[in-house]
């Protein structure tokens, strides 16, 4: 039998492969930066920019690790449904890392370098766009999201002893 994944899991998993082309994309033009292309902003400037690296590695490159890593995520929580909420946690705390640095080098590239690449935009959405869908899946996991009720405890008295169970109206 085949496991299906849920559609939010299709989705991250669609969104992931697509920041490895656009991340893919950046590591290639950071070697051969004839092959970049921008419509718009400057993407020059800011591939050419110090912070385009760290120790000698291309800010992409990392970018395409945690995609990477994603995907990777995405194939256990198929491959392994009992494992899904373990992954889940991972695959958010990486996207939730992502969205934050991306957002640092967003600033860096409006206030500090002062132009703007195409592609690092559409990398700083992409992955928001997984973080998003990652914490719907979080909170379904947990029983939070809409249409889901988390269970509740039920009361104990002082005693230890189980009060009995409120009835409540439905209107």
């Amino acid at each position: 039998m085949i496991r299906q994944l849920a559609r939010w899991q299709q989705l991250s998993l669609a969104l992931a492969l697509a920041g490895i082309g656009v991340a893919g994309y950046l590591t290639l033009a950071h070697y051969r930066q004839q092959i970049l292309v921008c419509g718009v902003g400057d993407c020059q400037a800011v591939q050419n920019s110090p912070y385009a690296e760290i120790g000698g590695i291309p800010i992409a490159l990392l970018g395409t690790g945690m995609y990477l890593t994603l995907v990777g995520l995405g194939v256990a929580r198929w491959r392994w449904p009992e494992r899904s909420d373990l992954v889940t946690s991972v695959a958010f705390a990486v996207a939730l890392a992502g969205t934050l640095y991306a957002a640092y080098l967003t600033y860096l590239e409006i206030w500090v370098i002062r132009a703007i690449c195409q592609w690092c935009v559409v990398s700083a959405v992409l992955t928001l766009g997984i973080l998003a869908v990652e914490l719907y899946g979080l909170q379904r996991l947990l029983g939070t999201a809409e249409g889901f009720t988390p269970r509740m405890a039920e009361p104990v008295q002082q005693t230890g002893r189980r009060l009995p169970r409120q009835r409540t109206s439905r209107r």
